[in-house]
């Protein structure tokens, strides 16, 4: 997996180095409350979380990527990209950064190359992200990039709604002016 640069950002594959990072993210109930995941307790859930990462990665279910800043190399949250279990021709993303790197951008910049990357290497027909209803930020997010809202329901044992956006292969080939055989 080749790493991304933005302009403020280098998005590389997870390592298990990241562990202890992740693990410190992941055990903050405000980062995890806006997830569908359960919060981190022992540094050992972390490292079967990145275990399973890589596993997935190496079939092609997965894209594993951490957030790093280019000016202080900090670690700054993942982007993961996964295979859509129900949606054969779909990638899925989940989204979390530490909680003081909120609201500084981050999420919408690394948006638009995950997004690049999702329908030019991996060629998926549709890119799907998923919000809880209460996080109007990352719905924000999601419609300034163009996601366009695909329908909103509940998931049994989990508190409050859930909005599905998705963009579509064409909607981003129309987006971009690319012609759909010769993307460059």
């Amino acid at each position: 997996m080749k790493k991304i640069e933005t302009n403020r950002f280098i998005l590389r594959k997870v390592k298990q180095e990241d562990e202890k990072e992740l693990f410190n993210m992941l055990s903050d109930t405000t980062v995890v409350e806006n997830l569908n995941m359960t919060i981190h307790k022992r540094i050992e859930d972390t490292r079967e979380m990145i275990k399973d990462y890589l596993k997935e990665f190496e079939k092609g279910n997965q894209y594993p990527f951490v957030i790093i800043e280019k000016n202080t190399k900090k670690l700054l949250g993942v982007f993961l990209i996964k295979l859509d279990l129900y949606d054969e021709d779909c990638f899925e993303f989940t989204v979390y950064i530490k909680r003081e790197f909120w609201n500084k951008g981050i999420y919408t910049e690394v948006l638009k190359y995950m997004t690049k990357f999702v329908f030019e290497e991996i060629k998926t027909g549709n890119f799907r992200g998923f919000v809880m209803e209460k996080n109007e930020a990352s719905s924000k997010v999601l419609e300034k990039n163009n996601f366009k809202l695909e329908k909103v329901f509940n998931v049994q044992g989990l508190e409050g709604k859930i909005k599905s956006y998705l963009m579509t292969r064409e909607e981003y080939y129309k987006l971009f002016n690319k012609d759909k055989f010769n993307v460059s």
